[in-house]
């Protein structure tokens, strides 16, 4: 969830992570996870709802971490990362799915959006990785998990994938 790919992007040299959820609990756990990880100080969680009319927070890097349930929320996921590359300076962007449920792949309406507002972008796409030795913790886990996360994700401005800019 959030907080995996959070410590993810904190881990890889992010200066300041805002990671949103509408699950007050999560984020609890989330800051437990980043204080256990010595990445307090880079990592913020912040109560958000993705189908508000609420613009995103204002940062650095805008991680949208295993969201990717249904159809109903990939759609949504798609909006709100055609509002941030609508930015005139949009900050770096994380998607991660490691689950990958059917009808949840939003980058083909996401990419016609894009080149119909300039038919010069380079089409998003997957990228599969994997995050090595992440720690966290859940509602059901009396301790501290370290394994290793297999995922697909796309980023833009982030590292050296092959979506940045």
């Amino acid at each position: 969830g959030v907080g995996v790919e959070a410590q993810a992007a904190a881990m890889a040299g992010a200066k300041k992570v805002i990671a949103t959820d509408i699950n007050k609990l999560t984020l609890r756990l989330l800051k437990f996870g980043a204080e256990k990880m010595g990445l307090d100080g880079i990592i913020e969680g912040t109560v958000f709802d993705l189908f508000s009319s609420d613009p995103l927070p204002k940062c650095d890097i805008v991680v949208a971490a295993d969201v990717l349930y249904n159809e109903y929320l990939a759609t949504q996921i798609g909006l709100r990362c055609h509002e941030i590359l609508s930015l005139k300076n949009p900050p770096s962007l994380v998607v991660t799915d490691s689950q990958r449920f059917h009808g949840t792949d939003f980058l083909q309406a996401l990419n016609e959006r894009l080149r119909s507002k300039d038919g010069k972008v380079k089409p998003l796409e997957w990228k599969e990785c994997t995050l090595e030795q992440v720690t966290s913790s859940g509602v059901l886990v009396k301790e501290d998990q370290t394994y290793d996360v297999k995922t697909r994700m796309v980023s833009i401005g982030w590292g050296d994938s092959s979506n940045d800019d």
